[in-house]
């Protein structure tokens, strides 16, 4: 077997370029990258400083997030509270003066005077009976100070609630001075139509405090009600 020994002459003989070409045709050969000075720079970094400090950062923003966490829960439950403890509360003012029964009294007596013989004596507004209640038209001041916050409520308790303000609404202009049965009425149906819709009122508004209204399960739906 041949043994080829080479010396420096004859290396430069096979290759005519010059370590310093060699060198400057390997630097420019595409798809090749010298990743040496990054893997320096990298090895050189205090990764332990650097943690240290994504930990701090992670902490500082985390702890206000978490806190306004739960004012914002602690905010949605006292809304949910106090527009079920406003129901409640209208619900019983109305059953405690009995309106309704008062209501639904007078309707019946027109109804029999209809009736009546006598029936013709009560025409032209005579004989025509009204009921009247003063109430102010912040009686659900809640309500009012809360319809954008509504959201924190579950769907169909936001809509039941809508629905017994909007009744109960309905009711007030009708027994206010100047109302419908306020001004006075021989006709048993304009009684009994405001009758019919403070019984729905009632009825909505007693169904909606008999069970607590339970929590969204998303706590940053509050911030969606606010918006």
């Amino acid at each position: 077997m041949r043994i080829l020994v080479l010396g420096m002459a004859d290396v430069v003989r096979l290759n005519p370029l010059s370590f310093d070409e060699v060198v400057k045709r390997d630097a420019e050969m595409p798809g090749e990258v010298d990743w040496s000075p990054l893997v320096l720079s990298l090895a050189a970094i205090n990764w332990t400083a650097v943690l240290v400090g994504l930990f701090t950062a992670v902490a500082s923003w985390f702890g206000p997030v978490r806190l306004w966490k739960k004012q914002a829960e602690r905010e949605s439950e006292s809304v949910r509270a106090s527009l079920f403890a406003e129901v409640a509360a209208l619900v019983e003012i109305v059953e405690r003066r009995g309106y309704l029964q008062s209501m639904r009294g007078i309707e019946t007596m027109l109804r029999a005077r209809q009736a009546a013989s006598i029936y013709s004596a009560f025409q032209n507004g005579q004989g025509a009976e009204s009921f009247e209640v003063l109430i102010d038209s912040e009686y659900s001041r809640v309500y009012q100070g809360n319809v954008s916050k509504l959201g924190v409520l579950r769907a169909e308790d936001a809509k039941q609630i809508v629905r017994f303000h909007q009744l109960a609404d309905a009711v007030r202009l009708d027994v206010i001075p100047g109302g419908g049965i306020a001004r006075g009425t021989c006709n048993p149906e304009d009684f009994k139509e405001v009758a019919d819709l403070l019984e729905i009122a009632l009825e909505i508004g007693r169904a909606l405090t008999a069970t607590k209204p339970e929590p969204l399960s998303k706590w940053w739906q509050f911030w969606r009600a606010k918006k």
